[in-house]
């Protein structure tokens, strides 16, 4: 890939994510991660463009987002408690 391309297709994508993390990503796991963006990512549009195509470094921020509300999720009520106090 190039470095100055950072808008790929849908199957570019996926096929890059695979080379970064040595495991595929399939169709279901990215409409999966679009629709979760879409309704909880106030900048999803910037992610996942009009014509189909994923800006890498938006997705990169739309990531990092989603790994912290992943934590949060499975996070231990308690500790949920103690950080409220």
């Amino acid at each position: 890939m190039s470095p100055y391309r950072y808008q790929l297709t849908n199957e570019e994508f996926r096929k890059e994510w695979s080379v970064q993390h040595n495991k595929p990503m399939s169709r279901a796991t990215f409409w999966r991660r679009k629709t979760w963006a879409q309704e909880h990512y106030p900048q999803w549009r910037k992610v996942f463009l009009f014509d189909g195509r994923i800006d890498l470094k938006e997705y990169q921020k739309f990531e990092s987002f989603y790994s912290e509300k992943q934590y949060e999720a499975h996070q231990d009520p308690h500790l949920k408690i103690l950080e409220e106090m």
